[in-house]
């Protein structure tokens, strides 16, 4: 540590003087601070192009990589006695169904439980069980038909201070059943979710199983009674003996089918709702009409073409902004600012500095140059289509614009474009969306080829940039400000040494001046 004298002997300001010195020493460190911030600078660019490729690899994934995202289809149907929707079935395929006789009802059982309890007091939902003679805690436990063909097991639980209302909340909650309680009648009505005749219901009892028919509802344990109560007597099957075809307390169902012709042949449905040959039927009603229900197939070509001019449009706003990195003006004038710099500076002033300072950073870049010209080569590829005269973008009417400063943005021929989806609209689908696999051999889709560009495009800014998530030893930039840190830290220490040794040397010269002065002060008493 040098101990600091000023310039009391020579009158100097040896502050002063050593702060210019060491001004113009400094330099070479403010020239590694700016070169540190240009690099940040230029990693946080690359990552920003990494983001709008990510966005474009997003849009691909969720509205262009699967044949469904593309190839909607339309269904129609002749009468609002039924509605379709189109799954599978191919363009133009048709169902007439001449009559619906029956449609698929649920199992309802309902209970009387009375207006008013033996004391006269009236029964409303805030009836607490044990004034209905349930006493203690309690269970019910049943089996019920699920919409999967299933049965679930249901258990649930009550107090003898619970509610009427807590019961209707309970088997209201996810059991399949559907409960609802009315005061002024003092009636319950319990209905399945599912619909149709029911199910085969497979029950071991005494170390034999037997399979039961037609059952929508087991009730296993309800030892207090507490259907009973609630009104559900032996008439209503919730508390019944059972029989020679029945388990004890099962509900036989008295659901019915959907019975309808389709193609001049008589089926059954469990359900108002079902699949057939690649259409989703809805029965909305019963149908006798003299004419049969038409349901019709078509590709919505509405929404495929306009998917694909979205997909053009999507492409050209990632091809204009990258563009605009490689070409932006570099200002060689506007070096970054040192601290000392904007100290001196308004707020504003600095943000119009540094914009300038910033631009053109990537300007020129090969890497990103090289990417966008990997993925204009995807573009002339053929596609997945094995349709040879539309499985390329060019033959379905799409192009690369004749602008050469467009940087290979994309064009539609929209009038070429429709004659091709009106054509063949799975062609123009796959050669977009088509995955090659064992079973379906061939040309990958554009979406996916693009989408393997973009991924080593992503890949390759990645080794220079980095992302969020790395290190700094992790990736070329990283690794040049890792060293910019250490050659700072150098000329940190090297300045220090610098700055101590200016102030020895002044110190020094002080000392000589002080001792000067005080022998000259000397020699005048001594005359």
């Amino acid at each position: 540590m040098v101990n600091r004298i000023g310039g009391l002997a020579s009158g100097m300001d040896i502050d002063a003087l050593v702060e210019k010195l060491m001004k113009a020493e400094k330099a070479p460190l403010n020239k590694l601070y700016q070169k540190k911030q240009t690099y940040e600078w230029q990693r946080d660019a690359y990552r920003d192009v990494n983001k709008q490729i990510k966005a474009f690899d997003d849009f691909l994934s969720k509205e262009m990589l699967l044949q469904k995202d593309l190839w909607k289809k339309t269904s129609s149907s002749s009468n609002d006695a039924i509605s379709a929707t189109s799954t599978t079935a191919k363009d133009g395929a048709t169902l007439n169904i001449s009559s619906v006789s029956q449609l698929a009802t649920s199992t309802r059982r309902v209970g009387n439980i009375g207006t008013t309890l033996s004391s006269g007091e009236a029964i409303t939902k805030s009836t607490k069980l044990e004034d209905l003679g349930i006493t203690g805690d309690q269970s019910i436990e049943m089996k019920v038909l699920q919409k999967d063909g299933k049965f679930k097991d249901v258990k649930m639980s009550f107090k003898q201070t619970d509610t009427i209302d807590s019961v209707i909340t309970n088997l209201n909650n996810g059991t399949g059943l559907s409960a609802f309680y009315d005061e002024k009648s003092g009636q319950i009505s319990i209905t399945t979710d599912v619909t149709g005749t029911g199910g085969k219901l497979n029950l071991t009892q005494g170390g034999t199983t037997q399979t039961f028919e037609n059952v929508n509802i087991y009730v296993s344990d309800d030892s207090a009674g507490i259907f009973k109560k609630l009104g559900f007597g032996e008439n209503t099957d919730l508390s019944h003996s059972g029989g020679a075809t029945n388990p004890a307390n099962a509900i036989n169902s008295d659901g019915k089918n959907a019975i309808l012709n389709v193609n001049g042949i008589e089926i059954e449905r469990s359900s108002n709702t079902f699949d057939i040959n690649g259409f989703t039927i809805t029965l909305n009603d019963t149908y006798k009409g003299t004419k049969p229900i038409s349901i019709a197939a078509n590709t919505d070509t509405d929404h495929l073409f306009n998917q694909i001019k979205k997909f053009v449009e999507t492409y050209n706003g990632l091809v204009e902004s990258l563009n605009e990195k490689t070409k932006e003006k570099k200002y060689r004038d506007f070096a970054p600012l040192t601290d000392e710099q904007k100290k001196d500076m308004e707020k504003s002033e600095i943000e119009k500095w540094e914009e300038k300072s910033k631009s053109g950073i990537l300007r020129s870049d090969m890497m990103i140059q090289s990417g966008l010209s990997s993925l204009r080569n995807v573009l002339y590829e053929k596609g997945g289509s094995s349709n040879k005269e539309l499985s390329t973008l060019y033959e379905m009417g799409i192009t690369t614009t004749k602008t050469y400063t467009d940087g290979g943005k994309l064009e539609i021929d929209e009038e070429k474009l429709r004659a091709a989806i009106a054509k063949d609209p799975e062609a123009v689908v796959k050669t977009f969306t088509n995955t090659v696999t064992t079973s379906n051999p061939g040309e990958s889709g554009i979406v996916q080829k693009l989408r393997s560009s973009m991924n080593t495009f992503t890949t390759n800014i990645e080794k220079k940039a980095g992302k969020a998530t790395m290190t700094e030893q992790n990736y070329s930039i990283g690794k040049s400000l890792l060293d910019v840190d250490n050659r700072i830290d150098t000329w940190k220490t090297k300045l220090e040494n610098i700055e101590a040794r200016y102030w020895k040397q002044f110190t020094a010269m002080e000392q000589a001046i002080n001792k000067a002065n005080s022998q000259s002060s000397m020699f005048s008493q001594g005359s």
